[in-house]
């Protein structure tokens, strides 16, 4: 691995020395010079931007619908859009869950709890009904229902496990959205897609979620640009790691196991069932990287929803996480692999080789 490095890195090196030995080294000056201000002008714009631009919509007689209200980001939305004074249609899975419990008694009686199951057509039809025959305009469209899973590849029943979460977090997302945008178009609203870093940096043993969330965010943006002159806007949410139900470890290490005995039995001998002792211990890496601060996404959320000119994207993480994700996700594929194969062979000595 490190010879493979060393085959792209001197090349690297070796071209540009040439290439300023070539160029006259006053002009490369001046021309990185004039780079680096203009990025710097940039960014400090971009944020001055966000910091002052506040002019916000009236909520009175608006409608937001959120998807996947049953806990998580949907749940403190819905709480936070009621204080604000939206009519919120908060659709859930189970209507007698404690979450939903919990947003009757802290919310108004705007609110309604509508049961919503995005892979079913019927039922995302019902709601189209109940908002046109409100009388008041669906100002947003939240796609915040998503599910996770974590197992490596080929585990499960043939495509079952990747047809699953495809359902909820592709399909799932363009049935909402096809059926809501005519009443979107009457509002001139807001489409408001949850994507994740997940997204932009493919992580092993999550490749059915980091695949689904790369298609949220480049469907967000295809449907971005063909909705130009529309008047509706489309905001992409793309959050780190925070503690919600879809981080939960006991129940993910549950769903692994239930993986596993279903997949077939020339596959799981290739693994071992010590191998399910690596895919627990990798709950620790995601552990160290999550944040209890769920408000910084559901705040990028509102923006995105009450703003008159809201921001494209939304990068809800740290300043070390933007350079870490996001800044990773452009490096030599040759790099991330390294630092991958490095990582695997500490659990593999730990829990496949040890005695």
């Amino acid at each position: 691995m490190f010879l493979r490095l060393l085959k792209y890195v001197i090349p690297s090196f070796i071209g540009i020395y040439l290439l300023y030995n070539q160029i006259n080294a006053f002009w490369l000056n001046q021309f990185l010079i004039l780079c680096f201000l203009l990025i710097i002008s940039w960014t400090i714009g971009y944020y001055l931007y966000d910091l002052f631009e506040q002019d916000q919509i009236d909520p009175k007689n608006k409608i937001v619908l959120i998807t996947g209200c049953d806990t998580g980001f949907g749940n403190l939305l819905a709480q936070k859009l009621d204080r604000l004074g939206f009519d919120i249609y908060a659709g859930v899975l189970n209507i007698d869950s404690d979450g939903v419990r919990q947003i009757q008694q802290k919310c108004s009686k705007r609110l309604k709890i509508i049961k919503m199951d995005v892979t079913k057509s019927k039922e995302v039809e019902n709601i189209v009904e109940q908002i046109k025959q409100s009388g008041k305009p669906l100002w947003a469209l939240v796609n915040n229902a998503g599910i996770a899973i974590s197992v490596p590849f080929d585990w499960g029943k043939d495509i079952d496990v990747y047809q699953k979460i495809f359902d909820v977090n592709v399909f799932g997302v363009v049935r909402v959205t096809k059926n809501f945008i005519t009443l979107l178009r009457q509002s001139k609203g807001r489409i408001i897609n949850v994507a994740s870093a997940a997204g932009r940096m493919p992580a092993q043993w999550m490749g059915h979620y980091c695949m689904t969330k790369h298609n949220v965010r480049v469907f967000s943006d295809v449907l971005r640009r063909e909705l130009i002159g529309t008047g509706i806007k489309v905001i992409t949410i793309e959050p780190s790691f925070f503690r919600t139900r879809i981080v939960d470890f006991e129940q993910i290490d549950k769903q692994r196991k239930k993986i596993f005995d279903e997949t077939p039995l020339d596959i799981q001998q290739s693994y071992g069932k010590r191998y399910l002792k690596c895919l627990e211990a990798s709950n620790q890496l995601i552990m160290n990287i999550t944040h209890d601060n769920i408000d910084l996404v559901i705040d990028s959320m509102i923006n995105g929803i009450i703003r008159k000119h809201p921001k494209i994207y939304y990068r809800c993480c740290t300043i070390i996480e933007l350079f870490t994700i996001w800044g990773s996700s452009h490096l030599p594929e040759i790099l991330l692999d390294t630092f991958t194969n490095v990582y695997n062979n500490r659990l593999y000595r730990k829990y496949l080789h040890s005695k």
